[in-house]
């Protein structure tokens, strides 16, 4: 054997040839999660309002180009860049208060005094109550709010779903909670649109169906919406993930609930 011609005997491709048997012995289970944590990396869409959080933030700690024309002036009158303005020698830029949400002034101070009052009764409960009763009810209440949080997930999703399909309407989308900004907007909305409502056909949707689906426990109301998105459209949302068919979703989702992820 000439020294150019390679040892298959060699340690290097003995290790080839391990390395590339446990390449091919990975099952078609691990490569379809690999393939679905990198679907899930891609397909999380940042929240409208997040992402004009971020533009915002970005336009404010961005510096004044020299080609401004304010800035232009500024130069001409002696100003530099880094220099203190005004009399009490402000460097950095005032800092921009923005109001959340859309309501109007004194709103805001409304909703504080409001959060102060249940806070009060809170405490009272707390003294009222015995412990063991108040540390179930508050565990409940925890319980609600996390409920809360995934039916608003849950809806958002099942209108992007929905909108992709051309899906005009789903009595599903009136589970959507009402965020306490928006509470006193949508009284003034409601009284806004009551004359235009009694000239309108029959709604959609009776009355009575949505009035009859958000009776239904935080829980219940959960489970409607996760069953939809799995049932219609092959995705879990416990997974975050939409899969490729009923058998890919069996094959690879752990289950139905959450506690099954």
């Amino acid at each position: 054997m000439s020294d150019e011609e390679d040892d298959y005997m060699s340690l290097k491709f003995l290790e080839g040839a391990q390395e590339f048997e446990t390449k091919r012995q990975e099952t078609y289970t691990e490569r379809r999660k690999k393939q679905l944590r990198i679907q899930q990396e891609k397909a999380y869409i940042k929240p409208r309002a997040q992402l004009e959080q971020e533009e915002r933030e970005k336009g404010l700690q961005t510096s004044v180009d020299e080609s401004n024309k304010g800035m232009k002036m500024l130069m001409k009158m002696g100003f530099k860049k880094g220099m203190a303005l005004g009399q009490g020698g402000i460097v950095e830029p005032i800092k921009v208060d923005l109001k959340a949400g859309r309501m109007g002034i004194g709103m805001e101070s409304q909703l504080k005094k409001r959060a102060r009052e249940e806070e009060e009764e809170e405490a009272k409960k707390r003294v009222e109550l015995d412990p063991e009763d108040y540390r179930v009810l508050m565990a409940q209440k925890a319980k609600d709010h996390q409920y809360t949080k995934y039916i608003n997930a849950a809806v958002s999703i099942c209108e992007k779903l929905d909108e992709e399909n051309d899906v005009k309407t789903n009595i599903l989308w009136t589970l959507k909670p009402v965020q306490p900004n928006e509470v006193e907007e949508e009284e003034k909305e409601q009284e806004d649109k009551e004359k235009e409502e009694e000239e309108e056909k029959e709604p959609i949707y009776p009355q009575e169906s949505v009035d009859k689906l958000k009776s239904l426990s935080l829980e219940h109301q959960l489970e409607a919406l996760v069953s939809y998105l799995r049932e219609t459209y092959t995705y879990c949302f416990w997974c975050r993930a939409k899969y490729t068919d009923k058998q890919d979703l069996d094959e690879n989702c752990p289950g139905t609930e959450e506690d099954d992820h």
